[in-house]
């Protein structure tokens, strides 16, 4: 595609290009790779592909003393991680001295499983919960009788009734809180314990729970009841109802679960589209969203766009006013995001109502946690305010997603903007009283440890778990600092992912690990190096699921056809022992893919993460992205993989900071994002 199409597609214009366009020439192939020896010999020149700012050094313990120390901590943490069956202070002990260390929500869980059958202290109890404070009902429970114990009643029955509000627990756990506490409930609370029972799933507790709720719901309860269980009076006791309950979100709920699984899944449908407001906010929405989806995808999937748009707009009486959803969990915050997307995209795409998606979008980006989702919220409410006439709107919205550079919305909405991200800054170097704080911590020391003593494995898991530990930039820095000089690059790819993940931004040049490419491949630096970091986080001994190797992500045979066509041996072992080999067999195959694909950026990374074959099936289905009136954009969103869109999203991003970070490297123009959405990468 021209670049100007490209650019056109870019900033909404796809639809005004009508003219025919100039044929391109066809460009020359991808140059011949030159003749690799094999291992019998070596690279030309003994040419380095690994990282180009910090080899690999050998790390250092600070004595043997330390090294002891670390060992028997992993060691404990091994053992704990293993089993959910150790007494509670094993669990307890641990988390309370060693914070953050990997594997701890399990650990967390088991403790709080454990309060129901060891014999714990009520000190030991608070001691805990004053450090994590209790999940389950259960655990609430423990905390109530380790307050009471202690003297504090006031606290006790306040903690006694959240504990009874919350949900399910242990019957035992359940019995003895009435026991202790049933005098100190009241009808509201267990009206609220109905609810969340309800909410969840739990027929059992809730019928036991059902004589002590209010005698006026009672009635309710009982159908919500049939309803979930399946009885057979269940459509009896439903029309039965008063009409004062037929609003009752939970009721609705049930209704529709219904009738989806005894085989009206139409009627299911129809009732969520048809709803008026609910009379209350939702005691579980989690349950409501999750049900909502797969029905909206489901009228989606049978082109009933209107009653897909009809479940998937319905989301404004959800929760109580003022609740910020980006703080609930992250499944329920998902299933809230993907029905505004649905609907949102249906409303722009299918309906002809670009008022009512940018609504939606809107809601999509407040909903984010990570600046990626904000962005692409943001993005498409502009877009959608554009298309409704709302340009003031539009510019507002732009202005929000661009907050994210290193994104591909954000690179986006800079583009439509008219202004060039910024490369990632380098922050100031630490000084000593911040490295020795940072050297300090007992996960840096556990993954020195594990370094040097071969655990590459058990070091990938404290590599992740340092990243999450994290919770400023200049630690983030100094932790890519530190992964360079331990030979692990991804410390500080894994830094800006989990800073991503709690809402932050690093963007920052420690995030950006980079390995050289072969001379025969080096005009494509920025974008092989795009790809490693979606596919490794350069991890050079990664091994997918799959079996895909190494920092390219090879599979074995994709690697032994390109080795071969390469003029080097093929050893499956190298693949993950040495990253030039990896990286010179990978770059190979990429440059067959650049071949096939015309050297289209988003082509190309299509294919390597799905194959080709799926490839030839996605443009026969959504149309050619290189042929100009093709909104690439759209035609991204709509590739029916996830992790491909996903793929394909980050590697663009990816490469565009590299080439903003190595503009020597790069033949890209300014407007980059434009130029890989648009224009070959062979000119």
């Amino acid at each position: 595609m021209h670049r100007r199409a490209g650019l056109l597609l870019l900033m909404g214009a796809s639809a005004a290009v009508g003219n025919a366009q100039p044929v391109e020439t066809p460009p020359a192939p991808y140059p011949a790779p030159q003749t690799y020896q094999n291992n019998n010999g070596p690279y030309p020149a003994q040419q380095s592909y690994q990282n180009s700012t910090a080899p690999y050094p050998a790390p250092q313990l600070s004595g043997p003393a330390a090294s002891s120390a670390v060992a028997s901590d992993i060691d404990r943490w091994n053992a704990l991680r293993q089993t959910d069956a150790l007494p509670f202070s094993s669990y307890a002990g641990f988390m309370l001295t060693h914070r953050g260390w990997p594997g701890e929500a399990a650990m967390r869980r088991a403790a709080e499983q454990r309060l129901a059958i060891d014999a714990v202290s009520p000190a030991e109890v608070q001691l805990f919960f004053a450090a994590f404070p209790p999940q389950t009902p259960g655990a609430r429970a423990a905390l109530a009788f380790a307050l009471m114990s202690g003297g504090r009643l006031n606290e006790a029955r306040e903690e006694a009734r959240r504990a009874w509000t919350a949900g399910a627990m242990p019957l035992n756990v359940e019995q003895r809180l009435l026991a202790t506490f049933g005098n100190a409930f009241t009808p509201d609370d267990h009206d609220r314990r109905m609810e969340m029972l309800l909410g969840n799933g739990d027929t059992q507790s809730a019928a036991r729970t059902l004589m002590w709720a209010p005698i006026a719901k009672r009635p309710l309860y009982e159908a919500r009841l049939a309803l979930q269980t399946r009885a057979s009076d269940a459509n009896d006791k439903l029309n039965a109802l008063d009409p004062t309950l037929r609003r009752d979100g939970g009721l609705l709920l049930d209704q529709a679960r219904w009738l989806n699984d005894t085989g009206s899944p139409a009627a299911a449908r129809q009732l969520l589209a048809s709803r008026g407001p609910l009379d209350r906010p939702l005691a579980n929405p989690a349950r409501w969203l999750d049900t909502a989806l797969n029905l909206a995808r489901g009228a989606a999937n049978d082109r009933n766009w209107l009653v897909a748009y009809n479940i998937a707009s319905k989301l404004d009486d959800l929760y109580a006013p003022g609740t910020d959803v980006s703080a609930r969990p992250y499944d329920e915050r998902d299933d809230y995001t993907s029905l505004a997307w649905l609907g949102g995209s249906t409303a722009l795409f299918r309906l002809n109502r670009p008022a009512d998606a940018a609504r939606l979008f809107e809601l999509y980006g407040r909903a984010a946690r990570s600046p990626q989702t904000r962005a692409k919220g943001f993005y498409w409410a502009a877009r959608a305010a554009n298309a409704a006439g709302d340009n003031v709107r539009a510019s507002a919205w732009l202005e929000q997603a661009a907050a994210s550079p290193d994104q591909y919305y954000g690179q986006l909405a800079l583009a439509r903007l008219g202004r060039a991200p910024a490369a990632p800054p380098a922050l100031p170097p630490a000084d000593a009283a911040e490295r020795a704080a940072f050297n300090a911590r007992q996960l840096v020391n556990a993954v020195r440890y594990l370094g040097a003593v071969g655990r590459r494995n058990d070091q990938t898991i404290f590599v992740r778990a340092l990243a999450a530990s994290l919770d400023n930039d200049r630690d983030r820095e100094m932790a890519g600092e530190f992964g360079r000089s331990i030979g692990r690059l991804d410390l500080g790819v894994w830094a800006a992912r989990e800073a991503r993940a709690d809402g932050d931004n690093f963007y920052d040049r420690a995030a950006f690990p980079t390995v050289q490419i072969p001379p025969a491949y080096a005009q494509h630096w920025a974008f092989a190096n795009g790809i490693i970091r979606q596919e490794s986080s350069f991890e050079r001994t990664a091994v997918s699921n799959a079996g895909a190797r190494g920092l390219m992500q090879l599979m074995p045979a994709t690697a032994r056809q390109s080795a071969g066509r390469v003029g080097v041996s093929y050893e499956l072992g190298r693949l993950t022992d040495d990253p030039q080999y990896n990286v010179l067999v990978g770059s190979y195959y990429l440059s067959e893919l650049m071949n096939e694909w015309g050297g289209n950026a988003v082509l190309v990374a299509a294919a390597y993460n799905a194959g080709s074959g799926n490839v030839r099936r996605w443009i026969a289905a959504n149309g050619d992205p290189r042929l100009p009136g093709t909104d690439v954009v759209r035609w991204i969103e709509e590739i029916p993989f996830s992790e491909t869109r996903n793929y394909v999203q980050r590697v663009l991003e990816n490469t565009v900071v590299y080439d903003l970070m190595n503009p020597n490297r790069s033949g890209a123009p300014s407007n980059r994002i434009s130029y890989y959405l648009g224009q070959n990468l062979r000119n």
